[in-house]
């Protein structure tokens, strides 16, 4: 199961994803635990302004978004979330009548006269300015989590000589709202009390168009800690958006990591690796990830 959240609207477009497969699957003949579950990238970035989250069946998700992605390549002026639900028709006609695919999907897009959300189901497409896709259950239990979100009132930027000056810092009502569901989804990950929502070290995917690009972009954050009895421990979640995108979580004290890149065959890839920058070199040397992020010694 999945739970995706999303909002596309004058203020703001994101998506709020939780990265758990609550059951066993095979893409290609091949399948591979993650801390004995199965994880995959949820929300796909197929360009700066186009992002596909998916939940319901894997495999045919997964199928539909790769050959989404490789007609965007080829011809990038189409309607997306309708080319999307002719996609998934065509592998519905082409599915065993005992085994039709149930999926549905959420399209955002950046477009020249705003930011869009589309629901795409096997009945067609529907605009909204708010949705979410997946367990309901879990949707009404994150929206109990969700708590009123006290931001900052001042920024202090960094001035051509060093030093430090403090600015206020103005946050919009769609900030709010993503940081609020952000914390939310976090939290209820990080619970586990749920079979069908979850996320590696509660790191759940969040995706925003970025102030500063005006893109749609993956988000990184970090925690480490040093302690005499676990010495140095903490993970970082890498985002690759320039090139081919996706994630990359690194554990500093496992000296490995995990891949989940946008139009993979495989929802995620285990990589080993002594140090987060060997992490990084694979990720870009085997997988074409630019990784950036909080990088630990």
């Amino acid at each position: 199961m999945t739970l995706v959240v999303a909002c596309a609207n004058a203020d703001i477009g994101f998506m709020v994803a939780d990265t758990l497969l609550s059951s066993e699957f095979e893409l290609k003949g091949r399948s591979g635990p993650v801390n004995g579950k199965f994880h995959a990238l949820k929300v796909q970035i197929l360009s700066p302004t186009i992002a596909v989250a998916f939940a319901g069946d894997v495999e045919p998700s997964f199928t539909a978004i790769r050959n989404l992605n490789i007609e965007l390549k080829n011809a990038p002026i189409i309607i997306v979330a309708e080319r999307l639900f002719q996609i998934y028709l065509q592998i519905i006609r082409a599915s065993p009548e005992e085994r039709l695919p149930d999926c549905e999907f959420l399209v955002l897009q950046l477009t020249p006269i705003g930011k869009m959300l589309t629901h795409v189901t096997q009945n067609g497409c529907s605009q909204c300015e708010r949705a979410y896709i997946g367990d309901a259950e879990e949707y009404k239990n994150l929206k109990k989590l969700q708590r009123a979100s006290v931001s900052p009132k001042t920024q202090y930027v960094q001035q051509s000589d060093g030093t430090f000056k403090a600015l206020p810092l103005a946050v919009s009502q769609g900030e709010i709202e993503f940081a609020e569901i952000s914390n939310a989804l976090e939290e209820l990950c990080e619970q586990k009390n749920a079979k069908t929502v979850g996320a590696i070290c509660g790191g759940i995917t969040r995706v925003i168009d970025a102030r500063i690009s005006g893109e749609l972009e993956y988000l990184q954050f970090a925690e480490a800690s040093s302690s005499l009895t676990e010495g140095r421990a903490g993970f970082s979640v890498l985002a690759s958006n320039v090139g081919r995108r996706g994630i990359g979580i690194y554990f500093r004290a496992g000296g490995m990591g995990f891949l989940f890149a946008v139009g993979d065959s495989e929802p995620c890839r285990k990589e080993k690796a002594e140090t987060m920058i060997e992490f990084v070199l694979v990720a870009k040397e085997k997988y074409g990830l630019n990784l950036t992020g909080a990088i630990f010694d």
